[in-house]
């Protein structure tokens, strides 16, 4: 066969081949597991539909009856999951000031198996503690304030952005139309970081990374969130690399809705530390050989951390102008000596 008409051959065949390459590439990527976040981080904001008795679970949040229900989305595949579920109002303080409850759904470990999605069975809600655009705009603000840790902290929980649409099984002509976000379960954070979750009490600053803890003192301390609290594991999760039970404990900040950066309405200042109001920063880390590291980590942050806000596509403008201005004086300070000789005292909880 001559050299030219087997090139010529070649030619032919390889973008046949090369098509058989990429549907078998698609097709392995498609039956591959994956988690409920993997498959809906492809969009900003993931339109997902409910079906269960929601009307009664608002009505009667207190009594942490369990309802049963549908979970529906789309992949970036056009593949379409419908996943039973159990919802269950959860929470403390929102589901007590709170007309609409934040919410835990658990799926049915057999139906992730059948739809080969992997099995991290829970996922939290947080929804507008009511329903009104000032709510919303709140909840984007928590939300912005996941997004900010993430940009300072590699141990973070990864949170992802919904259009929620609830169908209430009972009465049908009843649809609420909810923006929410899903905040990643433990379980997952534990398998996608090869670490163990450690829940006790009681625990010091000397248990703890010691870098790792000052960024989120100091992360705190930006947003003025004095809702959380050491030894008592309080809004904070605990893990450590699996394969080292002597290894430092990691925190894992969540629920920022105390915050002055999110200025909840129903938000009151911490007397354990005679705040005067939720936007008045209080440090509450220990002082140790990373805290210049750590403020020059912000300094060199601020950019992008602006930006976030800037560019955040949920955000009111209102909320953005505000946002950056209750962030001014923060950065202001770790630029000068005696600001930040006065704000990082060496306070420990």
């Amino acid at each position: 066969m001559k050299l030219s008409y087997l090139l010529f051959l070649i030619s032919l065949l390889l973008p046949i081949f090369t098509l058989g390459q990429e549907l078998a590439q698609d097709t392995l990527q498609k039956k591959k597991k994956q988690s409920l976040f993997s498959l809906m981080e492809y969009q900003e904001v993931m339109p997902v539909t409910i079906c269960a008795d929601i009307t009664s679970m608002i009505e009667e949040k207190f009594d942490q009856k369990e309802r049963v229900g549908l979970f529906n989305f789309t992949d970036s595949l056009g593949e379409e999951f419908t996943l039973p579920i159990r919802l269950e109002a959860r929470g403390k303080t929102r589901l007590v000031r709170c007309d609409v409850p934040p919410v835990m759904v658990y799926f049915d470990k057999p139906a992730l198996k059948e739809q080969r999605v992997k099995d991290y069975p829970k996922l939290k809600v947080v929804v507008p503690c009511f329903q009104d655009s000032l709510a919303e705009d709140l909840l984007y603000r928590e939300l912005l304030v996941y997004k900010l840790y993430s940009l300072v902290s590699d141990y973070h929980f990864r949170v992802q952005a919904a259009e929620l649409t609830c169908l209430d099984q009972i009465s049908r002509d009843t649809t609420h139309i909810l923006p929410a976000f899903f905040i990643e379960s433990d379980k997952e954070y534990r398998k996608r970081t090869d670490t163990e979750e450690v829940n006790e009490f009681s625990i010091n600053w000397s248990d703890l990374d010691p870098e790792q803890a000052q960024i989120t003192a100091v992360f705190q301390y930006m947003i003025s969130n004095t809702d959380w609290k050491i030894d008592h594991q309080h809004n904070l999760k605990y893990f450590r690399n699996d394969k080292d039970e002597d290894a430092p404990l990691v925190l894992l900040p969540y629920d920022f809705d105390f915050s002055g950066l999110v200025n909840a309405n129903y938000a009151k200042p911490n007397p354990d530390y005679l705040q005067e109001s939720v936007r008045q920063r209080i440090y509450l880390g220990k002082k140790n050989k990373f805290l210049n590291k750590t403020i020059q980590l912000f300094r060199d942050k601020e950019a992008a951390i602006l930006a976030a806000v800037e560019e955040d596509p949920n955000l009111s403008e209102g909320s953005k102008k505000d946002i950056k201005s209750f962030l001014t004086p923060f950065f202001e300070c770790l630029k000068k000596k005696r600001k930040r000789k006065r704000a990082f005292r060496n306070f420990e909880q």
